[in-house]
């Protein structure tokens, strides 16, 4: 499986402004400073969405799969909607699904996508190439969108102390160390798959 962002987020979940109260920045027209900040908030937002599989805000991701890779689980949670669903055979050729009449979808956080038309057992009597296809499907995900709840709460103050960390302290922000009390919060977010 593999997956992209196929269009990034427009603005961050912590804002300058937000940020700059609590490390008791004044000077707005330092412009090299407020760069520093607005890197640390754009780090550790990607840096615990990858960790953790979630987007903290709306984007749009492709998810490819391998047909070997079924169920067919979208990575990136929590998932707003899901643009597109298509078969791709050998040669690349993509073919549009249509939901509840190719594929269903089911789950809440943990999306998966049951197409009709892929069978998961291997029939003997076509040719191995032809009979098999994989799966690209195109996605929202992100929190606070209408249809996804907002981001929790100690996720966003877990990102608010981690910049004011990194501020303070410019050597952990460069090799990007987590303060540890950053890691017992992401645990209970963390997804496991048994």
């Amino acid at each position: 499986m593999n997956t992209r962002i196929k269009t990034d987020c427009t603005s961050e979940v912590l804002s300058f402004d937000e940020v700059r109260q609590f490390i008791k920045f004044e000077d707005t027209s330092e412009g090299d400073e407020v760069g520093l900040i607005n890197n640390m908030i754009k780090a550790v937002r990607t840096h615990l969405e990858r960790r953790l599989e979630m987007s903290f805000n709306e984007k749009t991701y492709e998810t490819y799969f391998k047909h070997s890779e079924h169920p067919f689980i979208l990575p990136i949670s929590p998932v707003i909607s899901i643009t597109k669903v298509e078969t791709v055979d050998y040669e690349g050729t993509k073919t549009e699904l249509t939901l509840n009449t190719d594929y269903h979808k089911k789950g809440l956080y943990e999306i998966e996508i049951v197409p009709y038309s892929i069978s998961t057992v291997p029939n003997p009597w076509f040719n191995f190439w032809s009979s098999e296809y994989d799966l690209l499907v195109t996605y929202k995900a992100g929190y606070g969108d209408d249809d996804t709840e907002d981001l929790p709460y100690d996720l966003r103050q877990a990102m608010l102390r981690q910049v004011i960390k990194w501020y303070d302290n410019r050597d952990d922000f460069r090799e990007l160390n987590m303060m540890p009390e950053i890691d017992s919060i992401v645990r209970k977010y963390r997804k496991t798959f048994v």
